[in-house]
């Protein structure tokens, strides 16, 4: 980890600024007028964390900053004796180093005479983090591990083509056409498969393009609705960090590329800042299903 960074100079960063503005206020309020130490965790968090202290610093005096890896390593344990402490991260995606980071600061808590630990990050997907910024699942209702092999065999190969017989992937199973269907029906019915015909992308579009969007809540969810009835969308999600927004669309031409930057995103007025990555068509999907407009 590199420790030795000019002051301040990470509060001139969008991301930390997107950090501040959304947590800021219920961190100023933690740590009140009490001492405290901001812990950056792993490379990402230890910038997070180093701007969060830049940015607290300058109103309370009584905080300090280290950093340490989720076992415990590097931290120095001087610095949050006897203090409040805040770990500081990008990301909870699994909730492991979450945990991991947690257990090893609640282990000195007495010894250390800790008074308080709270953890902070920018996207939290598990609703562990006590502030976070943005929160969104990373979990699918429906596990893998609930799926044995052959749903997953009847899933390939209607994914390969969709009017395959139940006979002809019964083949090789050993299974009867009966029960395959009573498989493919029960899949349908939990909602875990879909039939359905997709446009080839590769007889109707010659180019793609990954957008990646900033902007308030507000254009993202404007921004969303009219996406979702484009044409040309074929992937479209919300994200963590500097780029809240990132759209992929397919194209005849590159034409068409400038057109929809310039009419669908553009003219939004709250839109601080996109960039635009060009390329072939994707490798994954080579299909998909383009709303009727």
């Amino acid at each position: 980890m590199q420790k030795n960074m000019p002051k301040n100079t990470l509060l001139n960063l969008k991301p930390i600024q997107k950090f501040i503005e959304g947590v800021g206020k219920d961190i100023k309020r933690y740590f009140g007028k009490d001492r405290g130490c901001v812990v950056g965790l792993g490379d990402d968090g230890f910038i997070y964390g180093l701007g969060i202290y830049q940015w607290m610093s300058q109103k309370n005096k009584n905080i300090n900053f280290t950093a340490m890896d989720d076992n415990g390593k590097d931290l120095e344990e001087e610095k949050i004796k006897g203090r409040k402490v805040l770990i500081v991260d990008n990301d909870i995606i699994s909730g492991k180093s979450y945990k991991r980071a947690m257990e090893t600061m609640r282990a000195r808590k007495e010894g250390l005479k800790i008074k308080d630990i709270k953890f902070a990050v920018l996207c939290d997907r598990t609703g562990l983090a006590d502030f976070s910024v943005e929160g969104y699942s990373a979990y699918a209702p429906w596990s893998l591990e609930r799926l044995d092999g052959l749903d997953l065999k009847i899933i390939q190969a209607l994914s390969k083509d969709g009017r395959k017989s139940f006979v002809d992937i019964a083949k090789g199973s050993g299974l009867s056409p009966v029960a395959i269907k009573n498989r493919v029906e029960r899949l349908i019915e939990d909602e875990v498969l879909k039939i359905q015909g997709l446009l080839n992308m590769t007889k109707v579009y010659s180019v793609s393009a990954h957008i990646e969007i900033e902007a308030d809540q507000k254009t993202i969810d404007r921004l969303i609705e009219k996406f979702e009835k484009s044409p040309l969308v074929y992937h479209l999600v919300r994200t963590s960090g500097r780029y809240n927004l990132m759209v992929s669309i397919a194209t005849p031409n590159l034409e068409s590329i400038e057109n929809f930057i310039a009419k669908e995103i553009r003219l939004e007025p709250e839109v601080k800042h996109i960039e635009v990555h060009v390329g072939e068509l994707p490798i994954i999907p080579k299909g998909w299903i383009p709303p009727i407009i």
